[in-house]
């Protein structure tokens, strides 16, 4: 019984449209040896010289690695030809011509369009096959008599007749033997050239969607999320002040560097400030060029208004503030202090300010910013945040006592990423976003030196493998002690395509290795996150999800199986 392909039960045979062709696929099936292999229906591309390219199609092509292949056409019904207009016409059982094409002109273009695709594999050179037996015959399985179809071009012993249906492996004898006579510099196929046959003809071709591609769309859909979410905004642009809350991935940063650019565009000096400085860096490399619009952080904010007023008036204010308040912290009220009294030493003022990160605004951070603006009671004042997100545990009040807008659905990771990160969340619901993404991916390894390889592997496959940018990805560390975990990295080597960027955001070709409390406010479409072996659940859940979080479509658990566990299916209360 020959190899079939495709390999069709008497269902799939069924549907086949013509009757003759199901008959000599069965003969064929039926009647020949197993070392044949048979090919039915084999579509081609052909290119006629001088012409463009057209679309054809064989009927069958046997594969023989004792002698070569044979391209056999199958023709059904009776047969009408004339020899002066050189046309072709098929009878049917009720005398109806049907004009068809030249069955012989038609699997001699096969053959040569099937040699020509096996000359330019790249397998078929290194067999040194330089000449193989290649033939082409018509099958009339209709016909009891084809002698009257004998022509110049149309040799009896390339002419099957309904005797093929019974007798298929004779006749397929006969025409290898037609095609061999006279001729001593062909080859057999041989098992070998049948391999390059089947790579050629019947490979599987799997072809994956590059990840790039995939989390390109996605980011797409983001925005466009984003933009929905963004109407929320509509229904407070006449208010001065408003607070607007919502979890993480719900568009807070996004939102408020558009109101932001909103208010400059009207003439007014506008302020976007935050807390976390890497996020400040991301505001202000957006907003570098808008007129009228300065982004920083508030510590940064602080550090430009002492220096400055300090310079015009000779006030040490710095040095008030340690007097004022000797044991206090710095950060949170030496330096909240000194901006407080720079605005009663100086005019300069804001006409709006925006703020991003509230929750982790202190109390004192809050009157110098009202300070700042330009009439305490009525100049714009919008505030953004996250009650669960208060990481650096400053939050308290907020200068706005109106009910906070709620902003409820995660427009920025996938559904995957959101169901992880929002176990820890606690606060009015947040709507899973609308694309599900992959699940969240396990590293498991024991050791940060193992641990780093395999942080190494991975990064260098979605590099080279799945061509991602190497800046769309981030190495995120939970521990405490990140040194531990830097090194580890830098003993590991950089990976395949970039390098290693140790706290240093936006350096081209690197993939940025940070703590994920630094990295708070900002994403990357890829999160590694690392050093989760030393977190406790209990202790650090705001972290966790701020983390989680910072993914927008794939995440990445690296380190022991229990550590990853444990943070995968934790229950909170």
């Amino acid at each position: 019984m020959a190899r079939m392909i495709p390999e069709l039960d008497d269902v799939a045979l069924s549907q086949i449209p013509s009757n003759a062709e199901r008959l000599i696929y069965k003969s064929f099936k039926n009647n020949i040896d197993d070392e044949m292999l048979v090919l039915h229906s084999l579509e081609l591309i052909a290119h006629p010289t001088g012409a463009p390219p057209i679309d054809s199609e064989t009927d069958f092509v046997i594969f023989d690695p004792r002698h070569g292949f044979l391209v056999i056409e199958v023709k059904g019904g009776g047969i009408i030809f004339d020899g002066i207009e050189r046309r072709w016409w098929s009878t049917d059982r009720l005398g109806i011509q049907h004009e068809i094409k030249d069955p012989f002109r038609q699997a001699r273009n096969a053959k040569y369009e099937i040699l020509r695709n096996l000359k330019n594999s790249k397998e078929w050179g290194p067999l040194g096959m330089h000449r193989i037996l290649a033939g082409h015959a018509v099958v009339f399985p209709d016909l009891l008599d084809v002698e009257p179809l004998i022509g110049p071009d149309r040799s009896l012993d390339i002419i099957g007749g309904n005797s093929v249906l019974t007798a298929a492996a004779s006749w397929l004898k006969n025409v290898f033997n037609f095609w061999s006579q006279e001729n001593k510099t062909w080859q057999p196929l041989g098992r070998k050239g049948l391999q390059v046959v089947e790579s050629v003809f019947c490979k599987r071709v799997t072809v994956r969607v590059p990840l790039c591609l995939s989390i390109a769309r996605e980011k797409q859909r983001q925005i466009e999320l984003t933009e929905r979410q963004g109407r929320i905004l509509r229904s407070i642009q006449h208010r001065h002040r408003a607070s607007i809350a919502g979890g993480a991935g719900t568009g807070k940063t996004l939102l408020a560097l558009q109101r932001a650019k909103s208010l400059a565009a009207q003439g007014l000096g506008t302020l976007l400030v935050c807390f976390n400085r890497a996020l400040a860096d991301f505001l202000k490399r957006q907003t570098v060029s808008i007129p009228n619009l300065h982004a920083m952080s508030f510590h940064q904010l602080c550090d430009w208004r002492i220096k400055a007023v300090s310079a015009s008036t000779g006030h040490q204010l710095l040095h008030e503030a340690r007097s004022s308040y000797p044991r206090h912290s710095f950060f949170n009220v030496q330096m909240p202090y000194a901006l407080a009294r720079a605005t009663e030493l100086d005019k300069f003022r804001y006409q709006a300010i925006i703020v991003d990160e509230g929750q982790d605004f202190g109390d004192d951070f809050w009157l110098p910013i009202e300070l700042l603006l330009e009439n305490e009671e009525d100049s714009p004042l919008f505030i953004f945040f996250d009650p669960n997100q208060a990481v650096y545990k400053n939050a308290s009040t907020f200068p706005i006592s109106d009910t906070p807008f709620l902003l409820t659905e995660n427009c920025r990771n996938t559904r995957h990423i959101h169901t992880i990160a929002y176990q820890y969340y606690t606060g009015d619901e947040v709507e899973p976003p609308e694309i599900n993404g992959a699940p969240t991916q396990v590293i498991e390894a024991k050791g940060l030196d193992n641990q780093a390889l395999q942080l190494k592997r991975i990064v260098s496959e979605l590099i080279v493998k799945e061509r991602i940018r190497p800046h769309d990805i981030a190495i995120l560390v939970l521990s405490n002690d990140k040194d531990s975990c830097y090194h580890a990295l830098q003993r590991a080597g950089n990976p395949n395509g970039a390098i290693w960027s140790f706290e240093a955001l936006w350096k081209p070709s690197t993939v940025l290795v940070d703590t994920a409390r630094r990295f708070k406010g900002l994403e990357a479409s890829i999160v590694l996150l690392w050093g989760i072996d030393q977190t406790n659940i209990d202790r650090d859940k705001e972290l966790l999800y701020v983390a989680l979080s910072r993914a927008r479509s794939r995440l990445y658990l690296v380190g022991s199986c229990e550590a990853i566990q444990s943070i995968m299916m934790n229950n909170l209360s």
